[in-house]
């Protein structure tokens, strides 16, 4: 059976997070499998068991600053790096009872963002498949996109939004497209996007290669994780073999 394992202790974001693994466990009929940061676990040796047993995902508590949270949003991009399967991070706000029902998938010119399609396909399929007692209409997927003028950079996009919306029709479950002009960052306006359709989890590819930018004002990371919007953030390691979730 497939778990979920949440690194969860008894200050705020650990109760957090652990409420969040068992609303996740709920939709994906899995297991939670609890790992008690008081106990001072090794974390190598967790994440690296994940590829051998049936880690669906892990879920942390990811806070503003190391003095609120066991991490904070510098040490859960180090951890997050390591792992194989998908990482929720969230705040120090418990799940409730509608969460999840609205997905919230930025895409630019990374090509590499397509991996996020089947994973965010995944929380609509399975909430109509083991949450039977929500109307099919209340799940949908959120695609947002920056329009560029340079041709170069709209071609890009586009040829993400062929590639996800035809996954997505093949698959059969519901999107909309959401175009948006002059966005510095489609990923950070994503989360104020994702606040204000509630329910929602937004999912981000972390960035493999670090640019001169990321070492002089931080990564992007630094915002996504432990948001202060508290949204969920899946976030996926780009790799070459995707990770696909039987069903």
């Amino acid at each position: 059976m497939n778990q979920i394992t949440v690194f969860t202790d008894d200050f705020p974001y650990g109760t957090a997070a652990l409420a969040h693994a068992r609303k996740l466990a709920q939709i994906f009929d899995a297991e939670v499998n609890e790992v008690l940061l008081q106990d001072k676990p090794d974390l190598n040796a967790v994440f690296e068991a994940a590829d051998e047993g049936n880690t669906l995902c892990f879920v942390m508590g990811v806070a503003p600053t190391k003095k609120m949270a066991f991490f904070d949003a510098k040490n859960a991009r180090k951890w997050i790096a390591k792992s194989r399967v998908p990482v929720l991070t969230v705040g120090n706000i418990e799940a409730k009872e509608n969460d999840y029902q609205q997905v919230v998938l930025p895409l630019d010119i990374n090509c590499q963002e397509k991996e996020l399609a089947l994973w965010a396909s995944y929380f609509p399929t399975y909430l109509q498949k083991n949450c039977t007692h929500i109307p099919k209409e209340n799940l949908l997927i959120h695609i947002i996109f920056n329009q560029y003028k340079d041709e170069l950079l709209h071609k890009k996009v586009q040829n993400n939004i062929d590639f996800v919306t035809k996954m997505f029709d093949n698959l059969n479950v519901s999107y909309t497209l959401h175009p948006f002009t002059k966005i510095d960052n489609i990923h950070t306006f994503g989360l104020n996007f994702a606040q204000k359709i509630e329910n929602s989890v937004m999912l981000f590819l972390m960035t493999e290669h670090f640019s001169l930018i990321d070492f002089l004002f931080g990564p992007l990371e630094n915002r996504i994780l432990g948001n202060r919007e508290n949204i969920p953030v899946l976030c996926l390691n780009a790799r070459e073999d995707i990770f696909v979730l039987c069903q």
